[in-house]
């Protein structure tokens, strides 16, 4: 039959035996090669997970071990000081510090500076010798180094101290009886006979003050002692004029003089109605002395507090940095 048009028979077109409508798949290498990435990132995961358990574990077992050393080697030097509560973190202030350990030094001024220097002051530098001994992991050794060299500096500090206590402690007697000779004073009855007391403020007073029995009145004695004691906008505190008192007034005013001045009586009249704002006054004089006279043996002990604590609290902070969760 012919072919109708012209155009092929619908047999003469066939396709490719070789084309396929199927995509084929991934060659099995690359199917290896993201198998392998895989378990290779399961494992590092894996390690990294392990290497975190055991550094949380070596920082934990760090600070236990830390802490135990503070409880029973760096506190063993407050508690020294200041008994079974004693802690350096005890205090706020270098002035609360001083004043614990001055009340200290007056409960028991015979015994207090020889227990300081003989039993105190070892204990701290026990503990900065045993610091070292510390099984601490690399990132601890500068603070570490730190709480070292300031407790060494505790004991070196208050060693100094200790020195000075006893001459204080007899200066502090010495200002109570002469604020004890000045109610004597206050009270006199008769000036023609007064008290030995009365007679011992009297001479504290002439050395305290040279223009005395010039002075018009009590105003003229408080502005006086205002002008050396207080310190203004203008004028410090005449810290040459606080010697003068603890080293020479105070001193002599121990012991009364054979008998009163010619103007012992004119003199108590003028400036004795002020008695209490005098005495108020001398108070302010006494504790500018005291703290003139005990300042550099308490600065160096009250750096070397404030260091500690620093040092301390800088392990404190390291370990909280390696412990927090990542």
């Amino acid at each position: 039959m012919d072919n109708f048009d012209g155009g092929m028979s619908p047999t003469s077109f066939s396709p490719d035996p070789q084309l396929s409508l199927k995509s084929k798949g991934l060659p099995w290498p690359v199917y290896l090669a993201i198998g392998l990435a895989v378990a290779v990132g399961a494992a590092f995961v894996g390690l990294h997970m392990v290497q975190t358990r055991q550094k949380r574990k070596t920082q934990a077992a760090f600070m236990l071990e830390f802490a135990d050393f503070e409880k029973n080697e760096a506190n063993a030097f407050w508690r020294c000081l200041f008994g079974k509560d004693g802690d350096a973190r005890k205090f706020n202030a270098p002035e609360q510090l001083n004043a614990n350990l001055e009340g200290a030094l007056f409960t028991d001024p015979k015994e207090f500076p020889g227990k300081v220097q003989n039993e105190c002051a070892p204990k701290a530098l026990s503990a900065a010798k045993k610091i070292k001994d510390l099984s601490a992991p690399t990132e601890y050794a500068v603070a570490l180094e730190n709480y070292g060299k300031a407790l060494s500096g505790l004991a070196n500090t208050i060693g100094v101290w200790a020195e000075g206590a006893p001459k204080r402690f007899a200066v502090r007697n010495q200002e109570n009886k002469v604020k004890t000779a000045g109610d004597a004073w206050n009270t006199t009855a008769n000036v023609k006979k007064p008290d030995p007391d009365a007679l011992r403020y009297d001479k504290f007073l002439r050395c305290a003050v040279p223009t005395l029995d010039k002075l018009k009145d009590g105003q003229e004695l408080l502005e006086f002692i205002a002008s050396k004691c207080v310190q203004s906008k203008t004028r410090p505190v005449d810290t040459a004029y606080l010697g003068h008192l603890r080293d020479e007034c105070i001193p002599q005013a121990q012991e009364p003089p054979a008998k009163a001045p010619a103007t012992f009586g004119k003199t108590l009249q003028k400036i004795a109605p002020d008695y209490d704002r005098e005495t108020q006054a001398w108070d302010t004089c006494f504790k500018k002395m005291r703290k003139e006279s005990k300042k550099d043996d308490l600065e160096g002990f009250d750096k070397t507090w404030a260091q500690t604590v620093n040092a301390s609290s800088e392990v404190r902070k390291i370990a909280k940095d390696q412990l927090k969760d990542e």
